[in-house]
């Protein structure tokens, strides 16, 4: 009998910040090293204001699509073309 092969898992959310909702490990490291990079003066702190800003856009865009109707209309997209493959 073979082994069932591990099924990849989404890491859970960590905290939830104010605008931006949930925050994965991930998430919160990058904007730890963004900020350490600034504060270190490898990079001008409008610059790492800036990356950490567009960051925070691309998590809030992604914390909506998987969310309401648009994220139950994409997780049966997922799951019909995991079916097909």
């Amino acid at each position: 009998m073979e082994p069932e092969p591990a099924t990849p898992t989404t890491p859970g959310p960590l905290c939830s910040l104010p605008i931006v909702g949930e925050t994965t490990v991930e998430d919160v490291m990058f904007y730890a090293a963004v900020g350490a990079v600034a504060m270190f003066g490898w990079v001008p702190a409008p610059t790492a204001g800036l990356i950490g800003s567009v960051h925070a856009l691309h998590q809030r865009a992604r914390n909506v699509t998987r969310t309401g109707a648009f994220g139950e209309a994409r997780q049966g997209l997922i799951e019909a073309v995991d079916d097909v493959l």
